[in-house]
């Protein structure tokens, strides 16, 4: 809820990506957005089509960033990939419920194989 995106904007040239918390932001980034709007499909395609303007001067933090929010933003066609992706940020195990242990399930037992038709 508190993280942030902070870069350095200067004559066209964007620099200094950082992904950190609101109390963790650089003190010279001039431009911040919150992660909480870019794990939105819009938001994060206006931020990602926005910087594809830019100049970079070190584009490999933002690459970096652009892969660790891309399993985040949601995707509203698909409701079982987003349980997935929920319990997995929170480090359960999807369709366990909450505050009780994954048990495998027990085996079948094997039928009888019938020979038939020699």
């Amino acid at each position: 809820m508190d993280a942030v995106v902070s870069w350095t904007s200067r004559d066209g040239t964007e620099s200094a990506f950082a992904l950190t918390h609101v109390a963790h932001a650089p003190g010279g980034a001039t431009e911040r957005v919150e992660v909480r709007k870019l794990v939105w499909p819009n938001g994060y395609l206006a931020f990602v089509g926005a910087r594809l303007g830019m100049r970079l001067a070190d584009p490999e933090a933002l690459r970096a960033i652009v892969w660790a929010l891309a399993p985040f933003v949601m995707r509203h066609d698909n409701a079982a990939e987003m349980d997935g992706i929920r319990a997995a940020s929170f480090g359960a195990i999807p369709g366990v419920k909450p505050g009780t242990e994954a048990t495998a399930p027990k085996p079948k037992p094997a039928k009888e194989e019938v020979e038939a038709g020699k």
